[in-house]
């Protein structure tokens, strides 16, 4: 099957915030996510909700971590014990997107793996948190301050502010 590409930013994806969840049933290799999940990896969400096989997921897994990616959801599935790790996805848009997933292997009524399921939170190398910046930061609080206030002027100035920084003022 050919798979097309899926970039998210038509669906408005913020992965500051954002986790996506998966199951994965073993037997018939088959990789159910949300769109989250989606993202991320960079497969459409139509494929996803009828079941990826894998191998579409885990190409994705750059190439110096795939080695200890694909071990460690090995061992994850013998053991049923729980796996997490942090790895990084060349993700089909061109963007290096880092990955912390946490995963389980469930086991069927005869105790052999059946179900891995988990989730996976990212962020984008090159784009760091707002909340890491603290001049948005400073803003966030000067603005909460005016509001406090009522001081409209400076309230106007300091929304427009964040707004340049990429953020947006909270109610």
């Amino acid at each position: 099957m050919a798979t097309s590409k899926y970039t998210g930013r038509d669906k408005g994806v913020d992965l500051k915030d954002a986790v996506g969840f998966f199951s994965w049933d073993l037997g018939e290799n088959k990789v159910f996510a949300d769109s989250v999940f989606a993202y991320i990896y960079g497969i459409p969400p139509h494929e996803l909700e009828i079941g990826a096989p894998i191998e579409q997921v885990i190409k994705h897994v750059a190439e110096d971590d795939m080695p200890r990616v694909a071990k460690a959801l090995h061992e994850t599935i013998v053991s049923g014990k729980p796996c997490h790790q942090t790895y990084k996805i060349s993700h089909p848009s061109g963007k290096s997107i880092v990955v912390t997933g946490q995963g389980r292997c469930l086991r069927n009524g005869e105790g052999m793996p059946s179900i891995y399921t988990g989730l996976v939170t990212a962020e984008e190398n090159g784009v760091k948190s707002n909340d890491a910046d603290p001049l948005a930061s400073h803003c966030m609080e000067a603005l909460k301050l005016a509001k406090r206030r009522r001081h409209a002027l400076a309230e106007r100035y300091l929304t427009s502010a964040l707004g340049a920084l990429g953020r947006r003022a909270e109610n």
